[in-house]
């Protein structure tokens, strides 16, 4: 049978049913919602259970395991995961659930994006089934305000809504129902160490005690609820106010916001000079709202984020997710200093490492955009880290060139995408096509493109090195970095990381992607030239640089002869030829190779079949 102890068919499924539980922020929303068969609850409707934030649970969680006289200063202030709120919470004599963090209110663009927070949900119910062990029924609070389904975000949000009430969502098994009905099933967690410290027990406040940001039009307690205000608004003529002067907007934005519009939200500097936006920075913070209701105008709310130093939340853990994996991040412009990081740091340290590697060299908006990396990359090594196979800096600003390589080759002769005016939604699905092995329906120059871009190596990439360095006494050098092989050899060991990072370091100052994987290659190819013939090693330093000029000028001379094609061309043709098969860019670099071997020492050997005696 199918779960039987012993059998061997695999991994048991983890046949999970989520409860889920739909909240809406309004009264009026839960009417509009209802005219589309939705059913859902208010806060009030829940009572006296409270709904809080899960940052009220993380202030409450502050306090467990304080032991002044141990030294113990209790649980650090992080996130409370999306399997923490999955239970029901017994404190101080309150009844209390959680929604997860996904729902968070944020003042970075990321929360205006309502593909990506349908795309977060459902990562976080595939997290539950995989991961919940306890004996109850996990508890999902979808948390639904009046802003995502304004507009554009209406129908996907309204699909996302019948899904769960149908029962399934992205291959997951949900069953929705009263708030009341579901807490029978859950599984209760009793913070009784909030009794010990009760002199210092902060203020909690659930749901409906929060502020509200100022741009809401909420109104939470609405005895009369009007839900025709929440039908799809008639867009704005854009052609109309991309014409308009700056001081003519803004009015328009004040207009607007005093008279309930939500023009602001969709159209504030539309065309806007860069010099304008920042003497009005003062009115900058509004167009966060603009992410993903209007395409046009997403890469000035990059602009305006960068120019506002906003940081998004969850960085600091996301880039700790990579470094539990081994790896290394760096933050920075491609082709421009970056700044490496290997051990946690705070949020208010990588604002400042991103700020100031990017936009001082006139990388505002990249400024943001590798924020949203670093998010998507924290869940995605997460997740599925054999996606970073071969990958041991994660680069994000060399990342960010490989998505633009991506967008080229998608547009052909056309002009490609601006990559600022990518959703934060579709930023992560062209990581992800990027993140994908491509093997198939892509030249090799576009694919030594991504993958030079990647910083991807073969597995086992290191290892050859520090072999190759072993039959090399005078290291070699490559983009004007010299690796010796000593103190090299006597300082570190084959395989820690180290060395690893060290050869890492000798090819970061090459600026080309499909340069340094033509780089990779010919390393490669050097080592097994030398493992099939022990008896060779290289007599003086090694110029990689000029091995590869070197099988480039051979290569063209056979095109020349063979092909009747000039030398104009360039080293393009070199890297759109596939390194393996006859006249493939391997038997070039190997012919390099020998010819640079053969002109030092061959080894003696005893049992050499050639010397008589």
């Amino acid at each position: 049978m199918k779960g039987t102890k012993g059998h061997a068919q695999g991994p048991i499924d983890n046949d999970v049913v989520i409860h889920v539980a739909l909240v809406a922020e309004s009264q009026r929303l839960q009417v509009f919602l209802n005219t589309y068969g939705i059913q859902t609850q208010t806060p009030q409707q829940v009572e006296p259970i409270q709904i809080w934030p899960q940052k009220e649970l993380v202030k409450a969680y502050r306090f467990l395991a304080i032991n002044k006289k141990l030294g113990l200063s209790g649980r650090p202030e992080r996130p409370v995961g999306c399997i923490g709120t999955c239970k029901i919470y017994r404190i101080l004599g309150k009844t209390v659930v959680c929604y997860p963090i996904v729902f968070d209110l944020s003042d970075f663009y990321l929360s205006q994006d309502v593909m990506l927070l349908i795309d977060d949900i459902k990562n976080a119910l595939q997290f539950i089934k995989q991961c919940w062990k306890m004996q109850g029924r996990p508890l999902f609070l979808v948390l639904i305000r009046e802003d995502n389904i304004k507009g554009s975000r209406f129908n996907p949000v309204l699909d996302m809504l019948a899904s769960f009430k149908k029962g399934s969502i992205g291959g997951v098994k949900v069953h929705v129902d009263r708030l009341q009905t579901l807490i029978s099933g859950a599984v209760v967690e009793q913070l009784d160490f909030l009794r010990v410290n009760e002199a210092e027990i902060p203020e909690f406040k659930s749901f409906e005690e929060l502020e509200l940001p100022k741009h809401s039009k909420v109104k939470r307690q609405t005895s009369t609820p009007n839900a025709s205000d929440l039908e799809q608004q008639p867009e704005i003529n854009v052609d109309e106010w991309l014409q308009k002067p700056t001081n003519e907007i803004i009015q328009k934005f004040h207009v607007s916001r005093s008279g309930g519009g939500d023009f602001e939200s969709k159209y504030c500097f539309i065309g806007t000079p860069l010099c304008d936006m920042r003497e009005y920075g003062t009115h900058l913070g509004v167009c966060q709202e603009c992410a993903c209701v209007f395409s046009p105008t997403r890469s000035v709310v990059r602009l305006a984020a960068s120019l506002l130093t906003k940081l998004v939340d969850s960085l600091a853990p996301s880039i700790t997710s990579v470094l539990v994996h081994g790896k290394q991040v760096t933050l920075g412009l491609f082709g421009q200093e970056e700044e490496v990081i290997s051990n946690p740091l705070s949020p208010g340290v990588i604002q400042g490492i991103i700020y100031s590697k990017c936009s001082p060299q006139g990388g505002e908006r990249e400024a943001v955009l590798q924020q949203e990396l670093v998010i998507h990359i924290g869940w995605i090594i997460s997740n599925t880290p054999e996606l970073f196979s071969g990958m041991l800096k994660i680069r994000v600003g060399w990342i960010v060139q490989a998505m633009k390589h991506e967008l080229k080759i998608r547009a052909g002769d056309m002009p490609p995408q601006d990559i600022y005016q990518l959703s934060p939604s579709d930023i992560k699905q062209l990581l992800l096509d990027v993140l994908q092995p491509q093997h198939t329906g892509r030249s090799w120059l576009n694919r030594r493109q991504i993958d030079g871009s990647l910083n991807r190596t073969p597995l086992g990439f290191h290892d050859r090195v520090w072999q190759i360095l072993e039959r090399t006494p005078n290291g070699f050098t490559v983009a004007g970095t010299y690796l010796p092989q000593q103190p090299t050899l006597s300082d570190m060991t084959m395989y820690e990381m180290n060395f690893s990072l060290l050869v890492e370091d000798t090819l970061k100052k090459i600026v080309l992607p499909e340069y340094r994987q033509i780089i990779v290659e010919l390393l490669m190819v050097v080592s097994i030239v030398l493992e099939r013939n022990p008896e060779l090693e290289f007599s003086d330093k090694v110029d990689l640089d000029d091995l590869v000029k070197q099988a480039f000028n051979d290569f063209q001379r056979d095109r020349s002869r063979l092909e009747g094609i000039e030398k104009q061309d360039g080293m393009e043709a070199f890297y759109n030829t596939p390194p393996m098969g006859k006249r493939g860019t391997s038997s070039y670099l190997t012919k390099a190779v020998m010819i640079l071997l053969l002109q030092g020492d061959v080894k003696p050997c005893k049992d050499d079949p050639c010397s008589v005696s």
